[in-house]
């Protein structure tokens, strides 16, 4: 769960810093620009474990998450390493430890030895720094200042110590150099250095997080300026000792420099001319993006309770909150239970006996969804509502148990909602019985029936049905994908239409909220004074499909327009448009 969690830390650090860069950065407003660059990392590192309210963008996120199945099946590239890294096929020849590592367990060594080695350089730094500020001379100031007297140090500050050797300085410089790090050290600048340093140690494959570090380095030395200018020094001779500062300067990291080498910078944001007014409104872009940035990344929320301990669990449930907002279909997949359809249950295709059940001595049912420990033997099931983290949790339980499963297939319906189908391999772990098979739903856009087996010491088994316990569990996450396949049946045909087209074109969706004269006008779909749809009668260029058959444009421009949900308009090219009604 961790990296894909950085992955998405990354995404959106990288959308925000980009935006800050192309936006932000040599507006005037320093004070505000240090907030959004902590508000930056704020939002990184908490939007994929938060949920947002129902009236954020829940359909830009269920796009993307559907979507992005699709752009990797378009790219053969694409498709090796993402499948292995979520399975690995199982290789009989690797019989070390070190053979036996998916590629997920590669990228996770690789990533901690890198975080490992950032932390110590950090330490390092530190050490380094304290080890200087120990040697040397101090003078204490009443507000908690303390100048340290470094021998040939250039100036710098960290917190409240102010580091520089006076010797090499003029009274007017030494004026201007501790006026600028006096400021550094009163609006705490290196707490913000530390958090940008942290921040790149615990992204350091992200460039991005090596950017947002320049960046709130960049801000925190223009904040200092201002306020050195505001004090009433003299801005040309202010810029000079810059200049001659420079010139002998050797910057200690994670301090902040009096002469950093973005001069040029510096000296441009001094004479730059206060930010029109006009600018809010890139600042109010950027606050629309953090929240936009909520659909690129799927929330850890169950996570976050699994790992809270135990004491504090029934606090975080409620604040995190029920609802997945990027997956609103799954929490309304049980809330028409007079719509049920009952799921055929599973079939026994293989001709393996099943392990006889003696008297039970003990049961364990693990916190792992589907799997169940008798005795000597662990039963297991795949169903169609389980997800690559429950199949990758059921993997390290049967890994713990003496024996390798590998999924080779795993393929969901186009909106994501459930599995299809399913390609199973089962192994021991120490060279001997084996086992395979597959189970799908009759096409893309119908639950697989489920797939389980068992293992033991002494055999394995595929394709039998579990005790009690499982087969509920598997008979009941069948029926709820039934339901969600009848939930989304319009869109389903939808889908299937525009593939049958195999042409290209665009894709609108209206909600009825947004059908209007405006939108007849230029959709040729709206609503009528007599509240009902509105389509013209001369559209010859046109099909409509009300939910999933063909429907005319009288029956339309009938149909009461509190019964429609949404429209779906797709227009090819040639202008020839396809209109899908959506009712309640």
């Amino acid at each position: 769960m961790l990296i894909p969690y950085l992955m998405k830390v990354s995404l959106v650090l990288a959308v925000l810093t980009l935006a800050y860069r192309w936006l932000i950065q040599f507006e005037t407003f320093s004070k505000l620009n240090r907030v959004l660059l902590w508000l930056n990392v704020f939002a990184a590192w908490t939007l994929p474990l938060i949920s947002l309210p129902s009236w954020g963008p829940v359909e830009v996120q269920s796009e993307f998450h559907h979507s992005i199945p699709k752009v990797v099946d378009k790219l053969p590239a694409l498709m090796q390493p993402i499948a292995t890294i979520q399975s690995q096929p199982y290789n009989a020849s690797a019989e070390s430890a070190a053979s036996k590592m998916t590629a997920a367990d590669w990228i996770s060594a690789i990533y901690f030895s890198g975080l490992m080695v950032m932390a110590v350089y950090f330490l390092f730094q530190i050490g380094r720094l304290a080890l200087v500020v120990a040697r040397s001379r101090h003078e204490e100031y009443p507000d908690g200042t303390s100048i340290v007297h470094v021998t040939g140090a250039s100036p710098f500050s960290f917190f409240k110590w102010i580091i520089l050797d006076s010797s090499k300085h003029s009274h007017h410089e030494l004026c201007n150099i501790l006026a600028h790090e006096a400021e550094h050290a009163r609006q705490w600048h290196s707490a913000d250095l530390l958090l940008a340093e942290i921040q790149k140690i615990c992204l350091w494959f992200n460039p991005f997080s090596w950017i947002h570090q320049r960046l709130v380095q960049q801000n925190l030395e223009y904040l200092a300026d201002r306020a050195v200018l505001n004090n009433g020094f003299e801005k040309k001779q202010y810029q000079y000792n810059l200049l001659n500062a420079l010139m002998q300067t050797r910057e200690l990291p994670l301090t902040n420099s009096f002469a950093q080498s973005l001069l040029k910078k510096r000296i441009k944001m001094m004479n730059r001319k206060p930010s029109h007014y006009m600018a809010w409104g890139k600042y109010a872009a950027v606050l629309a993006l953090i929240y936009i940035s909520s659909a690129f990344v799927a929330p850890y929320r169950e996570l976050i309770v699994e790992l809270a301990p135990e004491v504090i669990q029934p606090l975080v449930k409620p604040l995190i909150g029920e609802v997945i907002v990027a997956e609103p279909a799954k929490k309304d997949s049980t809330e028409n239970p007079g719509e049920q359809k009952k799921a055929p249950e599973p079939q026994k295709k293989e001709n393996d006996a099943l392990p006889a059940i003696d008297t039970i001595q003990t049961e364990q049912e693990p916190k792992v969804k589907g799997v169940l420990l008798r005795n000597d033997t662990l039963y297991w099931a795949i169903t169609p509502m389980m997800t690559w983290d429950d199949i990758n949790a059921l993997r390290n339980v049967v890994h713990e148990f003496g024996a390798e499963l590998t999924v080779n297939k795993l393929q969901f319906d186009p909106l994501q909602e459930f599995i299809s189908s399913v390609s199973v391999l089962t192994r021991s772990s120490k060279g001997g019985s084996s086992g395979s098979g597959s189970r799908a739903g009759s096409d893309e856009y119908t639950p697989f029936e489920g797939y389980s087996g068992y293992i033991r010491k002494d055999g394995i088994g595929m394709g039998q049905l579990p005790p009690v316990p499982l087969i509920n569990d598997l008979k009941s996450d069948v029926e709820k994908a039934m339901m969600i396949k009848k939930k989304n049946e319009v869109a389903y045909f939808e889908h299937k239409f525009k593939q049958n087209l195999n042409k290209p074109g665009t894709n609108a969706v209206y909600p009825r909220k947004m059908l209007s004269d405006k939108l007849f006008e230029r959709e040729g779909i709206g609503k009528s004074l007599q509240n009902t749809l509105k389509v013209p009668y001369n559209a010859d260029n046109s099909e409509f499909y009300l939910n999933t058959r063909p429907a005319t444009r009288d029956e339309l421009n009938a149909f009461p327009i509190d019964q429609v949900e949404k429209v779906s308009v797709t227009e090819i090219r040639g202008g020839k448009k396809y209109y899908f009604i959506y009712t309640k």
